[in-house]
């Protein structure tokens, strides 16, 4: 009885997922805006476009490129034994991104992905003590390279809410998805 009950909830997630709709498909085009956590307040877009889908033996995966523009700023200070000290930093991040797509469950859109792109760095700190007062500014730029995972559910066919966990302007990020 056991195994009957077994092979008869497996045929039902079988002939469920069978049926389901991808939730990206060639073609389809996805927006998305986040914020996130990490080092301070943290907002990012990004923008895919389906290239392929119809990926593995369930034809369940899809290939998507795009692009991703963050923005992140943190700032301190601190207070205390005769000094003053005041700490801004600013963090832009514009790149390219792929993701490998997987529904495993229907209107439930699983990736993970790569970006390669360019961080623009800018960092002032302003120390103030009863000797003199001491700022600086540092701008750096540079390569910029993640690997981030995440996943949306699909509320209606075209708009969805979820999650990634990675590196960009933010480690963790919760957001909204638009696809059209």
């Amino acid at each position: 009885m056991k195994h009957f009950l077994l092979l008869v909830a497996a045929l039902a997630i079988i002939s469920t997922a069978a049926s389901a709709q991808e939730t990206f498909s060639k073609g389809d085009n996805l927006i998305t805006g986040q914020i996130g956590i990490g080092s301070g307040l943290a907002v990012s877009a990004t923008y895919e476009n389906c290239v392929k889908s119809g990926l593995f033996a369930t034809e369940k995966g899809a290939i998507g490129l795009g692009g991703y523009v963050g923005y992140s700023h943190y700032s301190d200070s601190y207070s205390g034994y005769g000094v003053h000290s005041d700490w801004n930093y600013n963090n832009i991040i514009l790149g390219v991104r792929g993701n490998l797509h997987y529904e495993f469950i229907d209107r439930l859109d699983s990736y993970a992905g790569l970006m390669l792109g360019y961080e623009i760095v800018n960092s002032n700190h302003d120390v103030d003590t009863e000797y003199g007062d001491f700022s600086g500014d540092v701008d750096a730029s540079g390569f910029a390279f993640s690997i981030h995972i995440g996943t949306r559910y699909y509320f209606t066919d075209r708009f969805a809410a979820g999650i990634e966990v990675g590196y960009g302007v933010a480690y963790a990020n919760v957001g909204v998805a638009y696809k059209f």
